[in-house]
């Protein structure tokens, strides 16, 4: 294995992605590439009408990890990598204070995973501001959860309490072994799924506001977002929920200023007008005014 090859298969399994040849949490293995296929040459003058799919299973660790399961369920696996981040210190720790105090260390390092519970309701949160404001919407059973680790932010979604999307947040930089620039870290990628992914520009409208690239596999898509400020995301996600996005997410995001029809319907509703003065009842005159006062 060459020097280059090995420094993107050592900073991908740092991130937690597989590959080696066991079976994949996310998804069903997809056909290898032939033994000397390289990637294909991404267009240059527009980017692919589609995520180009990868020559290698698309995997994300722990493997325990998969599509749909509950915050509980997720609760469960991190429970045990809490554990085994802390396995050295145990083996080194004698029984006594010393080992309650670790026990108690991890107790509340998974307590601490387990409040990071974000739900998207009808109010806003602290997560507007980040970048992941465009991963999410509110008043739709959508939440989240985070944990950090070994200097990296991993994020987990949910819609109806059904785990559908994980992101971690990754530096660049001198130091980084993603590379100094996105376009650095894009390239490892591209060599490491053995194919150019498909480059999308921001798009507002499209709820993109920031510079992708994506591959696939025949569940689960992986997008590069470049967030700036030397620091990039890795998002994967089921395909099919978000294909499903536009029925899942029925109800509209009061928080972005989106009205759902039957309100806005029911406030276009004109007030009825006040009814006219009665007139005074036939034959009889008004009743005049008071005289003046000399």
């Amino acid at each position: 294995m060459n020097r280059s090859r090995c420094l993107v298969v050592g900073a991908l399994l740092a991130l937690g992605l597989s590959v080696g040849a066991t079976a994949p949490a996310f998804a069903q293995p997809a056909k290898p590439p032939p033994a000397k296929a390289k990637p294909k040459e991404a267009p240059k003058t527009a980017a692919a009408a589609d995520a180009p799919t990868v020559g290698k299973p698309i995997t994300i660790q722990p493997k325990d990890l998969a599509w749909g399961i509950d915050k509980k369920k997720l609760g469960s696996v991190y429970d045990k990598v809490i554990e085994d981040d802390h396995k050295s210190r145990y083996q080194k720790t004698q029984p006594g204070p010393s080992m309650d105090a670790l026990d108690a260390e991890v107790a509340e390092r998974k307590a601490e995973f387990r409040r990071t519970l974000i739900e998207f309701g009808t109010v806003p949160t602290g997560m507007d501001s980040t970048v992941h404001r465009a991963e999410y919407s509110y008043n739709n059973k959508e939440a989240l959860m985070s944990i950090d680790r070994g200097g990296k932010t991993r994020t987990f979604f949910f819609i109806g309490d059904k785990l559908w999307k994980v992101t971690d947040a990754l530096k660049l930089g001198e130091k980084s072994q993603w590379g100094k620039s996105f376009d650095e870290a894009v390239t490892k990628l591209n060599t490491f799924y053995g194919a150019n992914g498909r480059v999308r520009e921001p798009d507002a409208a499209a709820g993109r506001p920031f510079k992708e690239v994506d591959w696939k596999d025949t569940q689960t898509q992986v997008r590069a977002v470049d967030w700036g400020n030397d620091q990039f995301g890795i998002v994967f996600q089921e395909s099919t929920t978000v294909a499903n996005l536009p029925s899942l997410r029925k109800n509209k995001d009061p928080v972005r200023g989106e009205v759902d029809p039957k309100t806005r319907d029911a406030g276009a509703k004109k007030v009825p007008d006040a009814p006219p003065p009665k007139d005074p009842p036939k034959g009889k005159a008004p009743p005049a005014p008071p005289p003046k006062k000399k």
